[in-house]
């Protein structure tokens, strides 16, 4: 089987984070958290950078990962961050709220002007 693939062009694209973004990320991201995190595991360090990837796209994805970690009944201090970040989301934050995340923001604006 033979594909044929043309060449395509990649865009990196730094975007402002929200002022929930940054919020979020000040509560997971505190000195005391970092000072741990470099004594932690690798695998601690991975699920840090899988949780703020998540707040980058979307906040309303660490909604849903905090309430996996309660779930689970692991009484972590990760647990306990996820917990204290989510909260700032607000209560009535629905998934296709733009507004939520500076990429999506962002993309919605793109996608809107280039079909006017």
């Amino acid at each position: 089987m033979v594909f044929n693939v043309e060449k395509l062009d990649e865009y990196v694209v730094f975007v402002t984070p929200t002022a929930l973004q940054l919020s979020i990320f000040s509560k997971i991201l505190h000195p005391d958290r970092l000072d741990d995190l470099i004594q932690s595991s690798t695998a601690e360090s991975l699920a840090l950078i899988n949780i703020l990837t998540k707040v980058s796209n979307s906040p309303i994805l660490l909604k849903a990962t905090a309430d996996k970690a309660k779930a689970d009944r692991k009484d972590t201090r990760q647990r306990s961050d996820l917990e204290e970040a989510s909260r700032l989301i607000p209560e009535h934050a629905q998934i296709d709220d733009v507004t939520l995340s500076g990429t999506i923001n962002e993309f919605n604006n793109f996608a809107l002007t280039s079909l006017a």
